[in-house]
């Protein structure tokens, strides 16, 4: 993958692409932005959600980037990481992914903290307790304890592969109608929007259908580092009672509400980010 990623620079940050090969048998595509001029020594794992584009958090990303090293992660279901056949895409099997990847990565004493989104929040949360190398604190973006996928939708995600394309736009329209007030969070329409628009359909198709088991059950209650859980009170497409249970059950957890998803994907949610990680609470 060549793809140039100079737009979510903010001035004087620069990147780095690369892939990951894991112990796993996947390779996560890795992209890391730096700061010429570091003037914080706090380095942020950034794990976005289900399927979703970095276009989706160019401004989170541009504003982390001013002052923290940011490694970015896209997990095994994007169409960017290399998988096979035998490669499945549960949550247990995703947070395997992240482990092998942050224990190679960062060695015994090194100072780093993690943020993610949505699936990424809860990866995060489950991957805590099997780190060896902890994070100093962590920020859970509407996360999930659950992935209440419809029925009649893992049924078609069976055929993903045949019928994504003619299929997408009535996911669009069921969105708009059924899951999203686009009234209140037009910004969680457009985010799904780039999300099917570039999602690679089989891939998507399978991790709805391992997805749709899961439900959080212990890992909370390991946590014991300074935590932060942010949720949308305006956004129906996240399940604001899931993340008040999440952030209730994690000790020495701040809970914030920033309404909707044009606030949790601002430059504002990167200096909140920032705020957290470098405050003394």
């Amino acid at each position: 993958m060549d793809q140039d990623f100079s737009e979510y620079c903010g001035e004087g940050t620069e990147y780095k692409a690369e892939y990951a090969a894991l112990p796993t048998g996947v390779s996560l595509h890795i992209i890391t932005f730096t700061p010429q001029a570091v003037s914080s020594s706090k380095t942020i794992i950034f794990i976005p959600g289900l399927a979703s584009v970095i276009d989706n958090f160019r401004e989170v990303v541009i504003e982390l980037g001013r002052h923290h090293k940011v490694v970015y992660i896209e997990t095994r279901e994007k169409g960017s990481a290399r998988v096979d056949k035998r490669h499945k895409f549960t949550v247990d099997e995703i947070t395997a992914d992240i482990v092998h990847f942050v224990d190679g990565r960062f060695s015994a004493g090194e100072s780093f903290s993690m943020a993610g989104y949505s699936l990424g929040a809860t990866v995060i949360a489950e991957a805590f307790v099997r780190l060896k190398h902890k994070p100093e604190r962590i920020i859970l973006i509407e996360p999930n304890a659950s992935f209440k996928f419809p029925g009649w939708l893992a049924v078609l995600a069976r055929f993903s592969g045949i019928i994504y394309t003619p299929l997408k736009p009535f996911l669009k329209w069921y969105m708009r109608r059924f899951r999203i007030n686009i009234k209140e969070d037009y910004e969680m329409y457009r985010i799904n929007c780039r999300i099917l628009d570039a999602a690679e359909p089989v891939r998507l198709g399978r991790a709805v259908r391992a997805l749709r088991p899961y439900a959080m059950d212990g890992c909370l209650q390991a946590i014991t580092i300074p935590s932060m859980v942010v949720v949308a009170s305006k956004d129906m497409f996240h399940s604001h009672g899931e993340g008040s249970y999440i952030s209730e059950r994690i000790k020495n957890c701040t809970k914030l509400d920033m309404i909707d998803n044009k606030q949790t994907h601002s430059a504002e949610m990167g200096r909140v980010i920032s705020d957290f990680i470098l405050s003394e609470a």
